[in-house]
């Protein structure tokens, strides 16, 4: 049976950028004048007072102000929303009153993600060692696992992904991920035609705006690849730095896309 509580952080899920279920849900916790409520009840009310500042690589991050630190030690215990637990050695940065960004390794993350759909979570950065196939699943592999339904940007950072990101995006059609990248994943030419592939038939990524495939093993080929695509018309960003994609191969992309990083660079001498 759904409580007021849970119909409340509903709203919020429901429309992560609005400010008004949130500033709803703080007016229902101060209404049941627990202690420990009344403080995250405060807690959101400062944070969408103070609002956002944007990091030179253009997340927005929550403005800081000692008060948020005094009020959230006030409801941690019975409002900490991700614990070392979940994270491990990751982080998680709080926007508006709620998590918003994580980041972890990848031994974390089926746990992560088990908890992340309560949340309006925004962007997910995982890295380190492979993610082994029976994290799909819940602890028996039945409950297959999915994106939080909040969530915008995908960073993976280190180790064969793009398999993993695809099984992911099976099971997360409610997803729609504006940014995906790809750092140093062992991307090949053949994950890119995969990749394609998923692109054509996953609604996850039917509004996508930049896609980063950086530090890998692609060559021409993957160029002609992805200038050959029918890409999503929201695409304004395709970074391809750090492969072995010639001159020529970053010709065939610019000419395809116009974006101004893909254009062919000079020849050092």
């Amino acid at each position: 049976m759904q409580t007021d509580r849970d119909a409340l952080l509903a709203g919020i899920l429901a429309d992560p950028d609005a400010d008004l279920p949130r500033l709803v849900f703080a007016d229902w916790l101060e209404e049941t004048g627990h202690p420990a409520n009344c403080a995250r009840a405060e807690y959101i009310r400062l944070a969408i007072e103070l609002g956002e500042e944007k990091l030179e690589s253009g997340w927005p991050v929550q403005r800081h102000d000692p008060r948020l630190g005094v009020l959230k030690s006030m409801f941690r215990d019975e409002w900490d929303d991700f614990d070392t637990e979940i994270v491990g050695s990751g982080e998680c940065g709080r926007l508006r009153g709620f998590v918003h960004a994580i980041s972890c390794r990848a031994e974390y993350l089926a746990r992560v993600l088990r908890e992340a759909p309560r949340h309006p979570v925004r962007t997910l950065v995982f890295s380190g060692a492979f993610w082994a196939p029976d994290m799909y699943g819940d602890d028996d592999g039945s409950v297959p696992l999915s994106l939080p339904p909040a969530l915008h940007s995908l960073w993976c950072r280190s180790g064969r992904r793009l398999i993993q990101i695809e099984a992911l995006m099976t099971h997360s059609p409610q997803t729609r991920l504006l940014n995906l990248m790809l750092d140093a994943c062992d991307t090949t030419d053949d994950d890119v035609i995969r990749l394609v592939q998923v692109v054509r038939s996953s609604p996850t990524l039917r509004d996508l705006e930049r896609l980063h495939l950086m530090n890998d093993h692609l060559t021409d080929h993957a160029a002609h690849t992805l200038a050959a695509a029918d890409w999503p018309p929201t695409l304004r960003s395709l970074n391809i730095d750090g492969n072995r994609i010639t001159n020529a191969g970053r010709e065939v992309l610019f000419r395809r896309f116009g974006f101004e990083e893909l254009r062919p660079r000079l020849a050092l001498s």
